[in-house]
């Protein structure tokens, strides 16, 4: 459950963009730590132009992660962004776990799935809440999420969004709240970031008594930074911040470009 809330979280950027503008291209690479552990890196490339995005994500394990697992994810993602709207519409996943591999095909029009293959399939137990056709309607996969449209100059109205997010196996609330305004510097980029304020909130797949699951939807240490672009009317992921019982997931860019969208 974290690991899936953690890829909801790492990636994606996007905007709206005007017939025939340049291309917004994002180039970043992502540190992931438990408790000032390094766990991850993941390097996430993003290209939007007219209105249609895509998205690649590779995430490895490194240091003390790579004594218990050698797992690799890729994802990806397209779609692209209508009248404010985030219509994914494919979504993928790979990650190469020897003993239980781990596949996602998922292709969607106008938000709603319209076929499927994850692997593996959610195993039956009796406090599970099933997933229905209706839970599988104007969603965004969790590369696609990661989209936050605005409409005002300061980019603080990001914070005003909740995203249904389906991942192939459960359907969750992410519910965005604002929070502040922080000064962010990394390799390749410096600027002002809007802080928000995270909800996750189960709404189908998951096991209602098991623990990590009660604990993420109490859980009120949830927040992510982004970075406002008024020019291309989106607000784009910057750093997460996720409060865990054995310490703080922080997922942090060591460098971050961004090219054709006014900066």
């Amino acid at each position: 459950m974290i690991r899936a809330l953690v890829l909801s979280f790492a990636i994606a950027a996007a905007a709206y963009s005007p017939l025939s503008a340049a291309p917004m291209k994002v180039s970043a690479t992502y540190e992931i730590s438990l408790a000032g552990w390094g766990l991850a890196r993941a390097n996430l490339n993003f290209t939007m132009q007219d209105g249609k995005y895509e998205a690649d994500l590779f995430m490895k394990p490194k240091g003390v992660a790579r004594v218990v697992t050698a797992v690799r994810t890729s994802v990806s993602a397209a779609g692209r962004v209508r009248r404010g709207v985030v219509q994914p519409s494919r979504y993928a996943v790979r990650a190469d776990e020897i003993d239980r591999p781990v596949a996602v095909d998922m292709k969607l029009n106008a938000g709603t799935v319209s076929s499927l293959r994850a692997t593996p399939p959610l195993k039956k137990r009796p406090d599970r809440v099933s997933v229905t056709n209706a839970h599988r309607r104007n969603i965004v996969d969790p590369i696609s999420s990661g989209l936050l449209p605005i409409n005002s100059a300061d980019g603080r109205d990001a914070c005003d969004n909740t995203m249904k997010i389906f991942d192939g196996w459960t359907r969750y609330d992410v519910r965005w709240s604002y929070a502040g305004t922080e000064r962010v510097q990394t390799k390749g980029y410096s600027g002002r970031a809007i802080v928000c304020n995270a909800r996750w909130v189960p709404v189908a797949g998951h096991r209602r008594n098991k623990k990590e699951v009660q604990y993420l939807a109490r859980n009120k240490r949830l927040k992510m930074w982004v970075i406002p672009l008024p020019a291309e009317r989106v607000a784009i992921p910057y750093k997460v911040s996720i409060g865990t019982p054995n310490g703080t997931i922080l997922i942090a860019p060591s460098s971050m470009q961004i090219s054709g969208a006014g900066v």
